[in-house]
Formats: structure tokens, sequence, C-alpha cells
């Protein structure tokens, strides 16, 4: 079965083990046949709470690569066609290429050749009839493609940061060569696994209640999971602690490439980039007030950065209830200045005469130029006991208003987005029995024999896992940043 057919899901709590389940239908031992498709699940599971998004968004469905060492890397291959920066002008007159004579330039790369057609930023076209390098920089010589003998380039176009582009070649009758073909090296980015771990105790008399997980195929049948509600509870913590490592961990090896953060037995612990520290902070943008307009032009521009890598972009943020309601609102106003009005034959009225309802709210918007933005609330940046800093008149959670924009989207066919996990350490989790076993099973001998005198069980589990992002560039924020 593939993991993205998980779905539909339900969650039943019982008070006792429904007949016919055995050991055999233990949460455990699904773990131990299908250990991918059983985290697909419970990330899935605690995912639809609104718990654990990342982790729904990425290992959820499928998308996980798994490696064999702690450090990671990836590759990031940018567009061929580039535009390249100009180092200066070399004595052309105040009329350059004036009357079709020749111009020349400086450049601080040699990738353009002769017969290329280069257009400058005011959109001017010259080809390039000479090329050489004086062992710094690369002079081009170039004149102006336009009949017209009374054109010039303007000299602005030839000073130092100007940038030209190529758009083809041209070549004459019985040319031996045209232009050459342009590439790229690619960047490689680096990151390293966390490793994270937990354990809790569950008690005899606590070993009762169960939670039972009903998978659903696509011809309408169903599985039956259980475990205990104690393990459920804890697992879902577990999962909301692997999320919030997702988003917050800063990478943490120094300059010379070691980990000063030590363990209780004096091995380092090492600390991979999550997602806000993986976004450029020239992708951060602060507002006061949100508006159509504002979203509309940052998404335009991270379209523009997805485009530059040769990837495509689903837009997902990750925001609080406050955030929520701020997109709310700004969708609203634009609703209001276009003149459009929604009746009870839209999707925010529901019933009918005098027993209407006003419900919904926009979770999704399409941009003028077909960019669309999908809100999603992320929890942890609604928790009060992290997040202390408080809106001044709202006195909600400050973080709750951050936009965190990733791009769900592809880069070269594969998903921009993707959990990373050490092989056979996706999810991790063993049992220490003591009084009883998972399965209700209670000591009753003295030739039973367990690890520990604790009356009941212990659960520990343990994950080295991380986040990759194909392409950071496609990624932002938008921070509220309140007036001085």
């Amino acid at each position: 079965m593939n993991q993205t057919d998980v779905s539909p899901l339900q969650l039943h709590k019982l008070r006792a083990l429904p007949s016919g389940m055995t050991e055999s239908d233990h949460l455990s031992q699904a773990y131990l046949t299908e250990p991918e498709k059983m985290d697909a699940v419970l990330a899935f599971a605690f995912g639809t709470q609104n718990e654990t998004v990342l982790s729904m968004l990425t290992g959820g469905i499928g998308n996980t690569r798994f490696v064999s060492n702690r450090e990671y890397t990836w590759e990031l291959h940018g567009q061929n066609e580039r535009s390249i920066v100009v180092t200066g002008s070399l004595d052309n007159g105040a009329k350059p290429g004036v009357s079709g004579l020749p111009f020349r330039f400086k450049m601080e790369e040699g990738i353009f050749q002769i017969s290329d057609n280069l257009v400058s930023d005011n959109g001017t076209m010259c080809r390039v009839s000479n090329v050489q390098s004086n062992g710094i920089d690369f002079i081009y010589t170039a004149v102006l493609t336009d009949p017209d003998l009374k054109k010039w380039m303007k000299p602005d176009q030839l000073e130092a940061n100007a940038r030209f582009s190529k758009d083809f070649s041209t070549v004459e009758e019985f040319s031996t060569k045209g232009g050459g073909t342009d590439f790229v090296a690619p960047m490689t980015l680096k990151n390293q696994l966390t490793t994270l771990r937990k354990h809790y105790a569950v008690s005899r008399s606590a070993a009762t209640d169960v939670m039972v997980i009903e998978l659903f195929s696509e011809d309408g049948e169903s599985t039956k999971i259980w475990t205990k509600l104690a393990e459920w509870t804890a697992l879902a913590q577990w999962y909301k602690e692997i999320d919030r490592s997702y988003i917050y961990t800063v990478y943490n090896k120094n300059q010379q490439g070691s980990v000063t953060l030590q363990g209780q037995n004096q091995r380092p612990v090492y600390h991979g980039a999550g997602v806000r520290q993986q976004i450029s902070p020239a992708n951060r943008l602060f507002y006061t007030k949100l508006t159509y307009d504002v979203m509309d032009e940052f998404l335009l521009d991270l379209s523009y950065n997805a485009d530059r890598f040769g990837g495509d972009y689903n837009f997902v943020a990750l925001t609080g209830k406050m955030g929520i309601r701020e997109f709310n609102k700004a969708i609203l106003e634009r609703q209001k200045d276009l003149g459009i009005t929604v009746t009870n034959s839209g999707t925010f009225i529901t019933g009918e005469g005098s027993n209407l309802t006003l419900t919904g709210h926009y979770k999704s918007v399409e941009f003028l130029n077909g960019v669309s933005l999908t809100v999603k609330e992320f929890s942890p940046y609604d928790n009060k006991t992290r997040n202390r800093t408080l809106h001044p008149v709202t006195k909600k959670p400050l973080e709750s208003y951050r936009f965190t924009i990733l791009n769900f989207g592809t880069v070269k066919g594969a998903a921009n987005i993707r959990k990373v996990a050490k092989n056979n350490s996706e999810n991790a989790m063993w049992y220490v029995c003591g009084s009883t076993t998972p399965y209700g099973e209670v000591a009753n001998s003295m030739n039973t024999m367990r690890s520990n005198g604790l009356d009941g069980y212990e659960v520990h589990m343990l994950a080295e896992v991380g986040i990759q992002i194909q392409d950071p560039t496609s990624c932002g924020e938008m921070v509220m940043r309140l007036n001085a």
C-alpha cells in the first residue's frame, strides 16, 4: 500500500479492547512490519488536528528522504540562463554604438561568445563581435543590431553593476560555429540530523483504556490497530515535539566543524537547521497591517525565486489563530474594494429564513498572476507557554501573527520540502516491561521474567530526523512588527 493511501482514518476511544483484536493488531506490531507506513499514519492522524502540520505535509504523505549518515547534503541547480554583471565601460564616448561603431565594456564572467545577441537592462540589443580577457575581467566588443545608425547604447547601460543577458546567437552564411552552451555549477547545501528522544511510564492501573485507529482502503475495507490510551497521549506529545524541532532547531556546528553542546555522557548533541533557519533573512517581510497587496507582491517575488531554480510552487502558510484572522480580514477588505457581495448562496451563510448562520473564513486565495496561497493553522505559534511576547491590544502571542510561507511544490520533479531520516531510525520505539506488558499481561508468577520492578511498563522513543528545503529561496516569512 502506498503511504498516501492512509486516509481516511477514524479514531475510537474505548474502555476495553474490542473482541477479536489480539496482540498481533497492536500498534507496535504494525510498526514492526510496516514502520514507514505507520509513521505516515500517525503523522497524518495528529496533523489533521493541527498539532503536527509539518510532519503531515512531509512524512505523512510519503515525502521522506532516508540517509545513512548524520550529515546530509543536496544540490540546488540554477537556471543556465543568467544575467551577467558589468564591471565597467571602456572609453566609448558619449554615444556608444552610434553610426554602427563597435563599443567595449567589461564583465565579471566570460560565458558570452562571438555571435551572441545580448540584451541590456533597458532592453537595447547588441551582438558580440569579440571577447578577450585581461586576467581580471572579460572585455566584450559589441555592435548594436538596430539598423537605425542614429541609435546608441545609453552609457549607464555599460557602467558597473549593469547587466546583460543572452537572447540567441545569429551567424552569417558558411559560418564555422554558433554560440556556446552555458552550464552552471550547482550550489551544495548541507544540514545534519537531530536526535530526539522521549520516554514515559504507564502504570498497571492506567493500562486499561485503548485507542483504536481504523484505516479505510479505497474499496471501503477497514483495518483496525489498537494501543493503550496512555501511549496514544504520549505519542501525541512526541509528534508535537518532533514537529517543533522541524521549525525551531538551529544548526550548531561551529566554523571548525565541531559541536560544543554535550550530553550527560560527554558526547556531542547535534542540532540540524530547522525550517526557520533555512529560510533566507532576505525573504522576511515585516508588516504592521496585512493587506492583499502586501501578500500579492511578496508571493510574486517568491514565485520568481522558484522559477529561477527550475521549480514550481504550491505555497502554504503556517500561522496561528490570529494570523488566520489577519488573512481573512485582508481578503474581506479586498472583496469590499472590488464591490463583491457574498449572499446566502455563498459558502459563508447556512440555513434559511430566520435561521441563518454566518460561518467560515477564507483559507486560500489566488492572486492576480495565478499565484495562490493556502493558510494552515499551526498550533506551536499559538502556544502561550513558549511564545510569551503578547500583542499589546489583543493580548495574544505575537508569534500567532507570523506567516511562515513554505513552497510545497517541486524542484526538478522532486518534493521541495522533505523530511529526512536516518535509515532504521525514523521513529524507533521499544518497551521495557515491569509488572505488566503493553498488551495487558500482568506477571502472576515468580517464573515471569521482567526487565525492571516498575508496577507497569515503560515506553521509549527515539528519532534521528531533520528537514530539507531543496530551494530555500522560494520560501519566506511575513512577521508582524508593532509600531514603535
